[in-house]
């Protein structure tokens, strides 16, 4: 065993032992694969989450065989089925999902998971690992016995991850254009370059089959949603196949957008921000299909709120009856209780914090309490008036 096994075996979670014993009891034997075995040789952390192939000397694979497997593992925590007949299993917080080796072969490119699969427990790993995507995923930690693991590397992955370059795994991999997402994410996240063979695969990729919730976990999962969403769009003179939910226009906004947009984790704040810089949040609402509403209502804060960057509570001082048809007294009425309906719907929305970024002379219309005598104005304007009310104290 080499030196970095050994360094994994000493790290084995406490809770991998009795699911090893559980494994060994069947005759399974289990290869650590994917990105755990990467993050491992990339920071040495052996991580929470495990993907493990399961392979077997003596028996072919069937649903009674793995349907007794996942009995088993029931017995040590939590157990749920998902599809290519996965088995995740919960213990604490480590989870791991149990899956036999399997041959995919696509019935159509283009599509995402457009494949069949044929699943083979005593496949070598050699064979099985061309399903994976890049060569830094394709490697994996087998366990012979409970103190001797091996490095299984046959693309050779781990010296692709020294040099910082991505690999594609199999000849397949142009065949499902979630990868190119991926290639991407990879890039922008690790800071890795491109073998020569994969761009040119991604080059020559027809990309017009990933969804828009793959886009928005791929944005997500890179750690940084705003950077990658632009090397998407410089990608787009390649592909213009490509379709995305903002054009070129998100290019000459991005610093801009990187002072607004303080949490991309929430489509509400992508909306705000596009609005807030000029660009109509509609074609986002629509290409994730978002609630309308929603929508139109983040619009008009944002395009009432710039408004208020050139005008002063100042404006609103004098008597009611002076003020109440302003038209700019108008759009104060419409932009406060947009605010309160958004935040009272959704109230981790940033609308305050922006507020008081942006517009700080108008902070405390939000923060004083409106005044509650108004019986003696009429039922129409009383709203009005509690408005006109706040902006005497600004």
């Amino acid at each position: 065993m080499s030196s970095s096994t050994e360094k994994f075996r000493k790290a084995l979670p406490a809770s991998w032992r009795p699911v090893y014993e559980v494994l060994s009891r069947g005759n399974f034997i289990p290869t650590l694969v994917g990105g755990s075995v990467r993050d491992f040789y990339l920071t040495g952390n052996v991580g929470f989450d495990w993907d493990l192939e399961l392979t077997h000397p003596t028996v072919e694979f069937t649903k009674d065989l793995w349907k007794q497997l996942g009995k088993d593992l029931h017995a040590l925590g939590r157990t749920t089925y998902l599809p290519y007949d996965i088995i995740r299993l919960e213990i604490g917080k480590h989870q791991f999902e149990f899956s036999a080796p399997r041959v995919e072969t696509y019935i159509e490119s283009n599509q995402h998971k457009n494949f069949e699969a044929a699943f083979d427990l005593k496949a070598p790993f050699e064979k099985s690992v061309l399903r994976r995507d890049f060569t830094i995923n394709a490697m994996g930690l087998r366990f012979h016995s409970d103190k001797n693991i091996e490095l299984l590397d046959p693309l050779e992955g781990l010296r692709h991850l020294r040099d910082k370059l991505l690999y594609p795994a199999g000849v397949d991999f142009g065949k499902d254009p979630v990868r190119f997402l991926r290639a991407l994410r990879f890039l922008h996240k690790l800071g890795f370059g491109l073998s020569s063979e994969l761009e040119k695969i991604l080059e020559q990729m027809d990309v017009t089959g990933f969804s828009a919730t793959y886009l928005w976990n791929e944005m997500q999962k890179s750690g940084d949603p705003i950077g990658y969403y632009k090397e998407l769009l410089d990608w787009q003179p390649t592909h213009p196949e490509m379709k995305l939910p903002v054009g070129k226009e998100f290019l000459s906004k991005i610093d801009e957008i990187k002072l607004v947009l303080k949490d991309p984790s929430f489509h509400e704040e992508w909306m705000i921000a596009l609005e807030w810089v000029g660009i109509p949040c509609e074609s986002w609402q629509t290409y994730f299909s978002l609630s309308s509403e929603t929508c139109r209502r983040l619009g008009r804060w944002a395009e009432c709120s710039k408004k208020f960057t050139s005008i002063q509570p100042e404006i609103f001082h004098g008597e009611f009856d002076e003020i109440k048809d302003k038209a700019e007294f108008e759009v104060l009425f419409d932009w406060y209780f947009t605010t309160k309906q958004l935040l009272q719907k959704n109230p981790n929305l940033p609308l305050l914090a922006m507020v008081e970024n942006y517009l700080p002379a108008w902070i405390h219309l939000y923060r004083f309490e409106v005044v509650k005598d108004v019986k003696h104005i009429d039922p129409p304007l009383r709203a009005k008036y509690q408005i006109w009310n706040l902006c005497q104290r600004l």
